[in-house]
């Protein structure tokens, strides 16, 4: 529930930023044109429900991001997560002022001059703060789109569509950013016109003093908070370490199955099984960032299992599609209870190329599925008249068509041995739908290899001819292999 809530919360602001943008790309027209999308963007957060469902979703992004750094017993992070933590901390920093000057002197003191005036304080009167709300337009942007990354990455139609969206994620803030430099080069040359000056600031100026010390008192708590903040998250960090100096020693025997080292780790007080395996400066695999999402923490328990509560909420969930053993835990949702005995069974370097597919065959499990495999017809007399290049030549261009053939049906390309080239079907799917896409399979390899076929004539002399065989029965399918040889077969 606090996960959705943040990504709820997260939405609604992210609606919030992106009506700002679009305003802020219509500075490339005019400052009419600007002013004008206030009145699509702004005006409708200003009613009673937008007001409401905007304070309510910063409100509870902010105490529920805040109350997450808080319950960290470990801050060695990935970059992209630092860099999200860091940005999240800047920006009521850089828009302090901005936000007090724009909803804050509209609540307090009526003042309702769109993008002239806040255009002219920070482009003439306080370029700094120019600087700060400019900046401030990449750092809100990247700030949200980590957030939307760690969302969806696990999606498949994310995966297929992402340099889309990263296209997107360029663009937008970049109008923005040219249509707020434009805006305010007009804002400059118009600056040199005491009638214009005048129309513009004499509401503010009507404020007077009040309006001053309301800006300066609220940018001094704002400031004073985050500070705050940050000390209270050093505060309890270095308190929980020094709880965990009292703690029993070397209680947690780590292995890892693919490095091979063996290490004692000290506990932490409260921690999770991943916060203190990072505390120890362990490298051990979690693409989420420890999340519960993408399983690449998960480890083997071999003893001090019996003490630990039962799988709940997330990890029920991920384990379940898992089709993992009972003694399968993810690190990330696990607070060790007492002595316990770990083996990683990820290695880190590769955990992430399998963070979104199926985990279930990491040991291997009896299956029923299809295998197909084919080899060229007197390969060793059609490459004895070739030259080396050529011969590599021809089996690159076989091995693309028969692999194009084979991925478009849904199959796995197990290996190429030689000619030779192995496929598996129905490893995610039903018996019916793994000999019928492997039928599919080896009618499609047929077809590309007469088109191979009409262009190698002239390459090769003759015609290259594949025998298919299909088999469909039980077979022990898993993730075998050493190194960077790993894969499923």
């Amino acid at each position: 529930m606090t996960s959705r809530l943040r990504l709820i919360s997260g939405l609604v602001l992210f609606l919030f930023v992106l009506s700002h943008y679009y305003t802020h790309i219509l500075g490339l027209v005019s400052l009419d044109k600007m002013n004008n999308g206030l009145f699509y963007t702004v005006v409708y957060w200003r009613t009673p429900i937008g007001t409401i469902l905007l304070l309510s979703a910063f409100v509870v992004h902010v105490v529920l991001t805040g109350a997450s750094i808080l319950q960290r017993r470990s801050f060695r992070l990935s970059a992209t997560d630092w860099i999200q933590i860091g940005t999240g901390i800047l920006i009521p920093v850089i828009l302090a002022a901005h936000v007090l000057s724009t909803r804050g002197g509209y609540e307090a003191f009526g003042l309702e001059e769109g993008y002239k005036l806040q255009l002219y304080s920070q482009w003439v009167v306080a370029p700094i703060y120019g600087v700060l709300v400019t900046g401030a337009i990449f750092v809100v942007w990247v700030h949200a789109c980590i957030g939307w990354h760690h969302w969806l990455k696990y999606n498949r139609i994310y995966s297929s569509i992402k340099l889309y969206l990263l296209g997107l994620a360029v663009l937008i803030p970049t109008l923005a950013f040219a249509g707020i430099i434009a805006a305010g080069y007009r804002v400059t040359r118009l600056a040199n016109s005491e009638k214009w000056v005048t129309g513009v600031v004499q509401k503010a100026a009507a404020a007077g003093p009040a309006y001053t010390n309301f800006l300066a008192t609220n940018e001094r708590i704002v400031f004073a908070s985050v500070i705050g903040f940050l000390a209270v998250v050093a505060a309890i960090y270095f308190l929980r370490k020094l709880l965990s100096s009292f703690a029993g020693k070397n209680s947690i025997t780590y292995s890892s199955m693919h490095s091979g080292i063996t290490r004692n780790l000290k506990p932490l007080t409260g921690a999770t099984l991943l916060d203190t395996i990072r505390e120890a400066g362990v490298d051990h695999a979690s693409v989420c960032g420890g999340r519960g999402r993408c399983s690449t923490c998960r480890v083997l328990i071999s003893a001090g299992a019996d003490v630990l509560p039962d799988p709940g909420g997330v990890e029920a969930k991920v384990l379940s599609r898992l089709k993992a053993g009972p003694n399968i835990r993810l690190a990330c949702q696990v607070v060790p209870k007492g002595p316990l005995s770990i083996t990683a069974l990820l290695d880190p370097k590769t955990a992430g190329t399998r963070a979104s597919g199926s985990f279930r065959h990491e040991n291997g499990e009896e299956q029923e599925i299809a295998i197909l495999f084919a080899d060229i017809r007197s390969f060793t007399k059609l490459s004895e008249g070739q030259l080396p290049y050529d011969t590599a030549f021809m089996l690159n261009r076989y091995f693309a068509a028969m692999g194009q053939a084979i991925e478009s049906e849904g199959g796995h390309l197990d290996k190429f041995i030689g000619d030779g080239v192995m496929a598996l079907f129905g490893i995610d799917a039903s018996p019916k739908v793994a000999c019928e896409t492997a039928l599919n399979a080896a009618i499609a390899m047929s077809e590309r290899l007469n088109k191979l076929n009409e262009v190698l004539i002239n390459d090769i002399g003759e015609q290259i001819r594949i025998g298919i065989g299909i088999h469909y029965g039980t077979a022990i399918v898993g993730n075998m292999g050493y190194g960077r040889a790993t894969g499923l077969t």
